[in-house]
């Protein structure tokens, strides 16, 4: 089919002797060029569409870095030293008179009051020793644990001699909490100290976070430690021939003390 627009430019044309354009061919190609060229412009600007298990593989992506962040946040939060951290539930009696070199003689008052050892504890790397003398008592804690020995030791006055006796109870207490909040050794512990009578086989103490120990027990007296500035349950499980009796701390403190 012939075009009288393209003959008459066909006449203006130097090469019009060349061959003959098919103008519905070339249109229609214009006419193809244009759409595409058209849906091209459009498509870059429309934002790439996810399958659904892209975006759950992304949102399990962001999961993953927050569980990753909390791990590594509670690495670097616990990666130090415990302090006390050989410290045993159970003790081990050892001699008092060895125990006790490095500890004072006497209880640092005014006067000083000489004391004697009369129970010596360990707990892993750390020794435990309780010294007497009239009218007072001396704790004293020696540890191994580091590189460099320390000793540290806290007195206490006691009741009068008719306030110590036991009556009927089967042990008495001495100390019932008292915090230690110095700098030497390796932070506060809580002691708990007292007597006992003959029969009494076994003491146990527990914190209120539910942490129980055992306390040693020797010549009439018994002692526990605790590390850290730990509050002490009421409960004490005693023990003697005739069985377990759980008992009230607070109702067997010494009557000078309570």
């Amino acid at each position: 089919m012939r075009q009288p627009l393209l003959d008459a430019v066909r006449g203006l044309d130097p090469a019009a002797d060349g061959p003959e354009i098919d103008g519905e061919a070339m249109l229609a190609r214009i006419r193809e060029e244009v759409h595409s060229a058209a849906q091209a412009d459009v498509t870059h600007l429309l934002p790439p569409r996810r399958s659904r298990p892209a975006q759950r593989l992304a949102m399990g992506a962001a999961a993953l870095t927050v569980v990753v962040a909390v791990a590594i946040a509670l690495v670097l939060t616990s990666s130090g030293p415990r302090a006390y951290a050989t410290w045993a539930a159970e003790p081990t009696l050892v001699p008092v008179a060895e125990a006790a070199a490095e500890c004072p003689d006497t209880e640092p008052g005014t006067p000083p009051v000489p004391v004697e050892p009369v129970l010596a504890e360990q707990r892993g790397s750390y020794t435990f020793v309780v010294l007497s003398g009239e009218g007072v008592f001396v704790r004293c804690l020696a540890s191994t644990a580091g590189e460099e020995r320390f000793v540290v030791a806290e007195g206490a006055r006691t009741p009068s001699p008719s306030d110590l006796e036991l009556g009927t109870a089967p042990v008495l207490v001495l100390d019932p909490g008292a915090v230690w909040a110095r700098e030497a050794g390796e932070g506060p512990i809580t002691t708990v100290v007292g007597l006992a009578a003959d029969d009494v086989t076994a003491v146990e103490v527990s914190t209120v976070d539910g942490v129980t120990a055992e306390a040693s027990l020797d010549d009439g007296w018994w002692s526990v430690w605790f590390p850290g500035d730990v509050e002490i349950a009421d409960g004490l499980l005693v023990t003697t021939p005739e069985g377990e009796s759980t008992l009230s701390l607070a109702g067997l403190i010494a009557p000078g003390l309570g």
